[in-house]
């Protein structure tokens, strides 16, 4: 068990993370767009959409241009990967993607796309559509996700007192240049579907 004084270093450390500031413009955005009404709080990883005695999952990510340029394959392959993680953390399987490619053509737009379609046969997550702009600058890249839960489990439930668990896979390592943590890309595609 984490002691107290060490948790609260890390919680500390985890407040002034870019990542975590960066998530205090979800409230500032939803409440412009007027979500903060709607019948299931905004702000978790999907959003969820009630449909019968079920709810729709729809997630984004958008990859930093840097990431994207430095390691276009990898950044295809985390357009899949960390949506399939985002509906799966919400309790809900993944149903389909789509992506958003911008690139200066075919061959600036191959690696990413190489990655995007190794990670949905691995995951076994189909490609369905998507946008592309092959004459663009600079290459960007935005995934979407739709998945369907039959019960959510979301981070709006979560009360003091309860246990918080992380899970990571340990098999991984960072990748450089930049930290991103990678465990995915060699392994079996069967243990990433039961991972799901």
């Amino acid at each position: 068990m984490i002691e107290t004084r060490a948790f609260a270093e890390l919680a500390a450390r985890l407040r002034a993370s870019a990542g975590l500031a960066a998530k205090r413009d979800i409230s500032a955005v939803a409440a412009r767009l007027g979500l903060s009404a709607s019948a299931v709080p905004v702000g978790d990883d999907c959003a969820a959409i009630p449909d019968g005695d079920e709810f729709l999952l729809l997630a984004i990510e958008g990859f930093m241009n840097a990431f994207v340029a430095g390691d276009p394959w990898f950044a295809g392959w985390c357009g899949a990967m960390v949506n399939i993680s985002d509906v799966a953390a919400m309790g809900g399987r993944p149903l389909a993607i789509v992506d958003a490619v911008w690139a200066n053509g075919e061959e600036g737009a191959a690696p990413v796309l190489e990655g995007l379609r190794a990670a949905s046969r691995a995951f076994g997550v189909p490609l369905v559509g998507g946008h592309s702009n092959l004459k663009s600058e600079h290459g960007q890249l935005s995934v979407a996700i739709l998945g369907r839960a039959k019960k959510l489990l979301t981070s709006f439930d979560a009360k003091p007192g309860e246990t918080l668990i992380a899970a990571v896979d340990l098999r991984g390592r960072y990748r450089e240049p930049f930290s991103n943590w990678e465990a995915a890309t060699d392994a079996p595609p069967a243990r990433l579907r039961g991972d799901i």
